[in-house]
């Protein structure tokens, strides 16, 4: 039984390619942006390490997370891309999310700190891991 859910699932692996979605507030306008990954998710010598496959905008993500049965607790790092709005700025945080039954589909939230000189600021949003591939040959372009 998990420490905080109620599943018994055991995970051992995530195969195949992920598509990685998270939501942040926008600078530009009212709402949220989405900033978008295609990811492979491999297992680290505690846990499991997520980290971004090659882009055309020249920015990577990676996470470190451990799961409890089908909860998922984590720190990530985002290194944004030199030609978008926040110019190859480096943000990091933590993130838990749940894990589907069937282990295709991951959701929660994450947190993390922002860069203002004067008065940082703590910025969270949602946080979504799907299964999309086995290879990248089948995805359409992010």
């Amino acid at each position: 039984m998990g420490l905080v859910t109620n599943s018994n699932m055991q995970v051992d692996d995530f195969p195949g390619i992920w598509h990685c979605r998270y939501w942040f507030p926008s600078n530009s306008h009212t709402g949220e942006d989405v900033s978008e990954y295609y990811v492979r998710i491999e297992h680290a010598a505690d846990g499991f390490v997520l980290h971004s496959l090659p882009n055309k905008l020249e920015a990577y993500i990676q996470a470190h997370f451990t799961t409890d049965t089908n909860l998922a607790t984590g720190i990530w790092l985002e290194d944004t891309s030199p030609h978008g709005e926040f110019k190859s700025m480096v943000y990091s945080g933590v993130f838990q999310v749940i894990i589907a039954e069937d282990l295709k589909r991951m959701v929660g939230a994450w947190v993390g700190v922002g860069r203002e000189v004067d008065h940082p600021e703590i910025y969270e949003g949602r946080w979504e891991i799907e299964y999309a591939s086995e290879t990248v040959d089948d995805l359409p372009q992010l």
